[in-house]
């Protein structure tokens, strides 16, 4: 444990992976206050207390905890490389690094609450807003929580606008976890999360692999480990109570390092603390998301397609049915044709001919001249003229009869067609289950 003085600002050198400690941003150490160094830095505004700090590679980059402003430590010293000014616009956002580039969600600024995504771009070296796209977006909010996994940002809790306590706020009151595709930029809700853990205390918070973990600014001496893959949040107690000023996690080592105060002086001091000495028989564990929406729109999905099936079978069984009802039936035993069980006697020796013709052959298309020989047969004397004629007064009475029996109108009982082959030849049918064959 090393103790030291003053405003101090920690992090974590990208390239020696040390522990770097900057007071009251004039002199800095590393690892050990013993070897106190003279800060250099180029001019830059506020304070370094006041900075995010990231890393990207084997770089240490520190951006304006409201946006603009973005430094760079560069052997040892600070060095502006932006060509932005302190936009004062997000402070408390919710910050990450996606491909090698800073971004900040929501925060608070201007005296509004906001849900907007901005991102650095080191080759303008200028800030610029991102479009995010969705049927819903996250509420206006500031210190959310965030878990980065893959392509997906999840968003959480933090505090949004209160009338009543304005800069401060209040937790948000729907309690969704919202997932952010980065590839895409569209919002969608992954569900709501168990609302005992909405507080008005924000949180530090690190990732490491897929678990986020989040201790509270407060001494609650509690911290939480929420695993979106399991879906499971556990809460573990902090080997001491610890008044935390700032922290990073070390995944080398698998330390947390921790800037103190001391409860007994304005002195501070680090702290590392093993992370598996603290994850080890968990007081509480608990389902993190209680209300899926992926698994209500399943459900949801599910059940239309269920209803959708049951209307098709419905109606065509009603169809079936209806077409039952307004079909003709002819009975092989008696070869007679029947409509609603009564015999029908309209037709003469002739029309029967062609009906059965068609009743035979119903499940293709004929040529209608093969229907000439039905007459040809019951008089050798006609000539083709005349028998053609005769065919199609015929089946214009067939059709007006059955026309006449069923309902049907006069073009849906027989229908008609060119041979695809031979344009010149004309076939037909009966309409399919017109007569039905018993």
């Amino acid at each position: 444990m090393d103790q030291y003085k003053g405003e101090t600002y920690l992090f974590q050198d990208a390239r020696s992976r040390q522990a770097i400690v900057i007071e009251s941003d004039s002199v800095y150490y590393k690892n050990t206050p013993k070897k106190l160094q003279l800060l250099k830095h180029t001019s830059y505004p506020e304070i370094i207390s006041r900075y995010n700090a990231f890393t990207i590679g084997n770089k240490n980059y520190f951006a304006h905890n409201g946006c603009g402003p973005v430094l760079e430590w560069r052997n040892d010293s600070i060095i502006r490389i932006d060509n932005s000014f302190l936009h004062q616009n997000q402070f408390g956002a919710t910050t990450f690094v996606y491909k090698n580039e800073i971004y900040y969600f929501g925060g608070y600024g201007l005296f509004t609450f906001k849900n907007i995504l901005t991102k650095y771009i080191f080759k303008s070296k200028e800030w610029i807003a991102i479009q995010t796209f969705g049927s819903e977006f996250p509420s206006l909010r500031r210190d959310a929580n965030k878990i980065l996994m893959g392509d997906n940002l999840y968003i959480f809790g933090g505090l949004s606008e209160n009338s009543k306590d304005f800069y401060f706020g209040q937790v948000p009151s729907d309690n969704i976890v919202w997932k952010l595709n980065l590839k895409t930029m569209s919002w969608s809700k992954e569900g709501i999360y168990n609302p005992k853990y909405n507080s008005t205390d924000c949180y530090f918070n690190f990732q490491f692999g897929s678990k986020m973990y989040m201790i509270s600014r407060g001494a609650d001496n509690k911290l939480l480990e929420i695993d979106i893959t399991t879906n499971t949040i556990k809460k573990y107690i902090l080997p001491s109570v610890f008044n935390i000023k700032s922290l990073y996690f070390d995944e080398k080592s698998q330390e947390l390092v921790v800037v103190h105060f001391l409860s007994t002086s304005v002195k501070t001091k680090i702290i590392r603390i093993k992370l598996n000495t603290i994850l080890h028989n968990p007081i509480q564990t608990e389902t993190f998301i209680t209300n899926p929406f992926e698994k209500w729109i399943y459900s949801f999905v599910l059940l239309a397609i269920v209803v959708f099936l049951s209307y098709l079978f419905y109606k065509s069984k009603f169809k079936n049915k209806l077409i039952q009802h307004k079909s003709i039936l002819f009975d092989n035993n008696s070869q007679q044709l029947q409509f609603k069980s009564k015999v029908i006697d309209a037709f003469d020796t002739n029309e029967l001919k062609i009906i059965l013709h068609l009743i035979h052959n119903q499940s293709e298309y004929i040529p209608i001249n093969s229907l000439n020989n039905l007459f040809e047969q019951a008089d050798l004397s006609e000539n083709y003229s005349s028998i053609t004629k005769r065919r199609e007064n015929t089946l214009n009475s067939i059709i007006t009869k059955l026309s006449l029996i069923t309902g049907y109108n006069k073009s849906e009982i027989i229908l008609y067609r060119k041979n695809p082959d031979d344009k010149r030849m004309k076939e037909i049918k009966l309409k399919d289950h017109f007569i039905r064959v018993k």
